[in-house]
């Protein structure tokens, strides 16, 4: 093997590596937006029946004597369901834009070797794409992010509503702001996702 193509395979091997654990990373994050979209979803849907299983479960788990205030908790949610969706489409973009360089260098391989040996990632993975295979896509790239983006709409909906019976708060406020920013990172990165499937 000469040191050329070395180079490029032990290169290969480890981006191969390095998409592996963004992969680990981005499943961990989608349990994480989903935990906080099914607090939003019982929220909305139980909001009496929410409040109390929140309050027993601190009482039990932390030995609070006092009733929390369910929003504050919500507040936190808000920001937290914003920074672990953005955490996760940097990293669905980023695994989509490393198996573009991927396939890149399983082509240079190729060249390199004089016939079509490592293809993977590449030709083969591609060749008799599974239907199965297409219906995943589109559960992490159009489903999921439009799940998202509708349990979100419920959520901050129903919080609008109850403006008219308590008036505006800071916590309603800053909700509002993490529901725009998550709205327009739900549009980029459908749009993202589109046109890289476009090019």
């Amino acid at each position: 093997m000469s040191d050329n193509l070395s180079i490029i395979y032990d290169h290969y091997k480890e981006t191969c590596s390095i998409i592996g654990e963004a992969i680990k990373r981005r499943d961990r994050l989608m349990l994480l937006v989903v935990l906080a979209l099914g607090f939003f979803a019982l929220q909305t849907i139980f909001p009496v029946a929410s409040n109390a299983v929140v309050n027993d479960f601190l009482s039990f788990k932390f030995g609070l004597t006092f009733k929390f205030d369910l929003s504050v908790i919500g507040n936190v949610v808000w920001f937290l369901l914003l920074i672990f969706t953005l955490r996760y489409f940097q990293v669905a973009v980023f695994i989509e834009r490393q198996y573009s360089y991927l396939h890149s260098t399983e082509e240079k391989l190729s060249k390199q070797m004089g016939e079509d040996l490592i293809t993977r990632e590449g030709k083969s993975y591609l060749n008799k794409y599974p239907l199965f295979s297409d219906w995943m896509w589109a559960l992490y790239t159009i489903i999921f992010p439009s799940l998202l983006f509708i349990v979100s709409t419920v959520k901050i909906g129903s919080e609008l509503r109850n403006v008219c019976a308590s008036g505006w708060t800071s916590g309603l406020l800053l909700d509002s702001v993490a529901f725009t920013l998550l709205a327009i990172s739900v549009v980029l990165y459908l749009t993202t996702l589109h046109k890289k499937s476009k090019d």
